[in-house]
């Protein structure tokens, strides 16, 4: 399983993405690497696509993490 950790280009801050809201093209974001959502491998391919579509890549860099189970 994996997750994504979310750098902001401009403030360095970090966070992982808790969820994705299809509504309101945003992510939900946690500070808390526990809270992050898990996807598979492949799922998070289709999520990355999502965040770039909703501009999200504009301010932030997106990074897949393995995480243990």
């Amino acid at each position: 399983m994996v997750i994504i950790k979310w750098t902001n280009k401009y403030s360095n801050e970090t966070g992982y993405v808790a969820s994705i809201s299809t509504k309101n093209e945003c992510f939900i974001n946690t500070f808390e690497q526990s809270e992050a959502k898990r996807y598979s491998e492949k799922s998070v391919k289709g999520m990355l696509t999502k965040l770039e579509a909703f501009h999200e890549t504009d301010d932030n860099d997106f990074e897949v993490i393995t995480v243990e189970e």
